[in-house]
C-alpha cells in the first residue's frame, strides 16, 4: 500500500485564507522558504518531516491566536454587555421607566450566577 502524499503547501494556504476570515487574529508570520530549498538536498524523508514539523508548528500557532482571538471577543462582549447594564440601571431610577427594573435584576442574577460575585460599580 502506498503512503498518500499530505498537501501541506495546500493545508498551509487553506489556513492562511481561515486565519484572514477570523477577527482579532494577528496577521500570518511569512514562510521561510530558504529553510526548505536547503532540505530538498537532504532527500524526500528529510523534506516530509520539515513538511509535517511546519504544518504542526501552524496548526498549533493557529490555535493559540483562535483562543486569543475569542478571548478578545469575549470581552468586548462583556464589555458591551456591561454599558447596556449601566444604561438600564441608570434608565431604571427614573419612574418613567420602571419597566426596566425587573430586567436590572435578571442580569444582577445571572451575573451573580455566572461570575459569582456582584456586578462591578461603574
Amino acid at each position: 500500500m502506498t503512503k498518500q502524499k499530505i498537501d501541506v503547501e495546500g493545508i498551509l494556504n487553506t489556513l492562511a485564507a481561515v486565519r484572514k476570515q477570523v477577527p482579532y487574529l494577528a496577521d500570518a508570520p511569512t514562510r521561510d522558504t530558504a529553510a526548505a530549498t536547503a532540505l530538498l538536498a537532504g532527500g524526500d524523508e528529510a523534506l516530509e518531516l520539515f513538511e509535517m514539523e511546519t504544518l504542526a508548528n501552524a496548526l498549533e500557532s493557529f490555535a493559540g491566536e483562535l483562543s486569543d482571538s475569542i478571548e478578545t471577543a469575549q470581552q468586548q462582549a462583556m464589555a458591551g454587555a456591561l454599558e447596556i447594564y449601566y444604561a438600564a440601571e441608570k434608565l431604571a431610577k427614573d419612574p418613567e421607566h420602571a419597566h426596566l427594573v425587573p430586567y436590572v435584576e435578571q442580569m444582577r442574577a445571572v451575573y451573580r450566577r455566572d461570575f459569582g460575585r456582584e456586578i462591578p460599580k461603574r
